[in-house]
């Protein structure tokens, strides 16, 4: 048996320091924008390995918290509970969802299935709080130039890196069905767009670094409000 893959040894944990610097920034990013406002129920969709609910659980134990992760094993405890299959969570509702750095993983039809499902998981004036990577303009150089460099991963060619630079379609890449590995022409804006319908876009922050544009920065969170 191989060795057991833990999500957080690759982000939150990484042996590279500009990943890791971006990883928990992140996460911290993540837990200013939940505490801004009360909440006592929250379901982490996408969880990994639960890191995000255990770094809630360091600065409140009082919170109902749910994790739906169907591909790494985790064991629920007496703080989280752990659900593998979306039938599970039956009609729980919850104040809070999150989504982190799983939508980029699907073509734009899932993902609208996604945002309905979460919709409907959503207490009445429920928040919805998603984040996302900047693949496209000046990171969708940087990220890809490195993908490159190591074997040509995630179809970081040289011609999908100008695509991404452009702003332009990756149809071969991102119309695909089912998971989709690779970042390489996921265009935040396209998603952004498909919000409007079902929810109201409450705060916008951009990740490292708030204060910078989109494209000086590799990742971009939404705070949504249920319509």
């Amino acid at each position: 048996m191989g060795k057991e893959y833990i999500y957080s040894n690759y982000t939150y944990n990484s042996k590279n320091p500009l990943a890791r610097f971006s990883h928990r920034k992140r996460f911290l990013i993540g837990l200013n924008i939940i505490f801004e406002e009360k909440f006592s129920t929250i379901l982490d969709y996408g969880s990994g390995d639960n890191k995000f609910l255990k770094e809630i659980l360091k600065r409140d134990k009082n919170i109902e918290l749910s994790a739906y992760e169907p591909i790494m094993a985790n064991q629920s405890t007496s703080n989280i509970k752990t659900y593998t299959k979306l039938e599970q969570l039956n009609s729980k509702v919850f104040d809070v969802v999150t989504c982190f750095e799983v939508l980029e993983h699907f073509n734009e039809k899932e993902q609208q299935k996604m945002l309905s499902f979460f919709h409907k998981k959503l207490s009445n004036g429920g928040r919805l709080l998603i984040s996302v990577p900047i693949e496209i303009g000046f990171p969708s150089l940087i990220k890809n130039i490195r993908r490159m460099g190591f074997g040509g991963s995630f179809s970081g060619n040289l011609k999908n890196t100008l695509k991404c630079f452009l702003g332009m379609e990756v149809p071969e890449i991102r119309n695909a069905e089912g998971y989709i590995s690779s970042h390489v022409g996921f265009n935040h804006k396209k998603l952004e767009a498909l919000f409007h319908n079902q929810f109201e876009i409450v705060k916008r922050r951009n990740s490292p670094f708030g204060k910078l544009n989109s494209q000086l920065n590799s990742q971009v969170f939404y705070l949504l409000k249920k319509r």
